[in-house]
């Protein structure tokens, strides 16, 4: 579950548009079978009667008098829109949008921003040092690519992020890093948000890097031709 910092007001708003009754009937159940977490928005749906609960990025959808829960994805047929996705996507973008640049590691193109990009990385992962060489193609299309840490690969990952972080330039180490060297010359003492991102990482269900969020929240995990992620980017204005 996330931590409550993290709930977005629309989702705070949804309390107010929902009936008072069937919240307090699904509140009641769901705390009943789920004592230890806690609700970050109950919505409406489409359908009538059923309500949307999320917890985090998990999302359930429980009947107005609290009795049935239904999991899994709710898909409009005539559009083949999945509704559950959908709400994930705004949850995610939200958690991302709250995050300043200046706790990551970040790629600004020199022209226009059209658009951004967030990535979960590890220093030793052979498929996100794919990614950062495509950083060029990325920069050209007017994405700002933004790093968080994600050292799950080898026992010096950790160690190597930290010293990515560390440094007076972090696009430059991020950089050597990539190319394979451990920045043995660099201090990685300082205080760093590793865990923080390992704990949202890991919230979001993310096993292995690289994983890709776009700014509208849409995840992407493993690597992707750099062309097809950007115009799903641009695609999302």
């Amino acid at each position: 579950m996330f931590p409550k910092r993290m709930l977005p007001l629309a989702a705070l708003l949804a309390f107010a548009a929902t009936p008072a009754l069937a919240t307090e009937a699904i509140e009641e159940s769901l705390n009943r079978l789920i004592p230890n977490a806690e609700i970050d928005a109950i919505e409406s749906t489409p359908l009538d009667g059923m309500y949307e609960v999320r917890y985090g990025t998990d999302i359930f959808y429980v009947s107005e008098d609290g009795r049935y829960l239904l999991q899994g994805a709710l898909i409009e047929l005539e559009t083949r829109d999945n509704l559950t996705e959908r709400s994930r996507n705004q949850v995610r973008a939200g958690l991302f949008a709250d995050i300043d640049d200046s706790e990551l590691t970040v790629y600004t193109p020199n022209g226009e921003q059209r658009g951004v990009l967030n990535v979960f990385t590890d220093p030793n992962c052979p498929y996100c040092r794919e990614v950062h060489q495509d950083m060029p193609e990325y920069l050209d299309a007017g994405i700002k690519v933004r790093y968080l840490m994600y050292p799950v690969l080898g026992d010096r990952s950790p160690e190597i992020m930290n010293r990515i972080w560390c440094a007076d330039d972090r696009e430059d180490a991020m950089d050597r890093a990539k190319a394979g060297d451990p920045l043995s010359d660099m201090d990685g003492s300082c205080a760093t948000p590793q865990n923080e991102h390992m704990t949202l990482g890991q919230a979001l269900g993310i096993r292995g890097t690289p994983a890709l969020i776009t700014e509208h929240g849409a995840q992407i995990s493993g690597y992707q031709e750099p062309q097809a992620v950007i115009e799903r980017i641009l695609a999302e204005d």
